[in-house]
This record gives structure tokens, sequence and C-alpha cells, in this order.
């Protein structure tokens, strides 16, 4: 059975590491916006954009919270969901990111794209893996009824 605190604790982000996050992403999306970057394919920079929008739109799916939906279990599997799209978003961007060739602002971008990205692993990466563990032990329970 699910202790209800327990669940709610892990579903949660904390608002301090969601400040940072929010901060880390608001630097990258103004460098992919106002800061100079460069690249030989037509139409790179503007996906770029696109997918640091996306990957806003992620994080604060994944900061969303989840005291709406009834069972702990379903609180469990869409916070686990929001932390699997957020990561497929920053995946993409770091694609998108590789076809970049210069500008002024190139490396402070690469620079907060890799703050996100750490950020993120040192924080969902945790959580993720202890949502997962409230799960199993929860089908572990009900195997040996």
């Amino acid at each position: 059975m699910f202790d209800p605190e327990e669940v709610r604790n892990a579903v949660n982000v904390p608002a301090e590491w969601q400040a940072r996050l929010h901060a880390h992403w608001l630097h990258l999306q103004d460098l992919s916006v106002w800061g100079e970057l460069k690249s030989s394919q037509i139409g790179l920079v503007p996906k770029l954009r696109k997918r640091v929008l996306d990957l806003g739109e992620k994080l604060r799916s994944v900061c969303n919270d989840r005291s709406w939906i009834p069972h702990p279990r379903e609180q469990i599997k869409n916070a686990l969901g929001s932390s699997l799209n957020l990561l497929d978003a920053l995946t993409k961007l770091e694609e998108t990111a590789q076809g970049l060739e210069g500008g002024a602002d190139l490396a402070a971008f690469r620079e907060a794209l890799q703050a996100v990205r750490h950020e993120i692993d040192q924080t969902l990466g945790p959580r993720d893996r202890f949502l997962a563990e409230l799960l199993d032990r929860q089908y572990q329970e009900s195997d040996e009824n």
C-alpha cells in the first residue's frame, strides 16, 4: 500500500530545484533567441528555438502539481511519464544543437545546455529511480497477497 505522504513528497519537485532549473532554462532561451548562433543548415536555428521552448513546456509539466490525480499509483506514473518526456525533449535539443557551427554565443549556449542536462540528471535521476521503486514495491506487495 502506498504511503500518501511518501508519494506526495516523491512526485512534487522541490521549489528550490524548480527555481534553479527555471533560471538555467531562461538563460538557454535567452541565448537561443537573442544570442548569436550560426549554422550552415538552413532553418536549424529556428528549429533550435522551438526545441528550447518545447524543453520549457516539458519542464513545466514535470513541475506540475499532481494532487488532482486521485490514485497514488497514477500520480507516480504521471510523474515518471513527464520525466521521460522531458528527457526526450532534452535529447532532441542536444541533437539539434550539434548542428550549430559558430557564433559569438555558441560556447555560452553549450555551457547553458550542459548545465540544464546536469541539473536534470542530478535531480530527476534519483527521484525517478525512487518513484520506480515505489511502483515495484506496490506490485510486489500485491503478488504476496
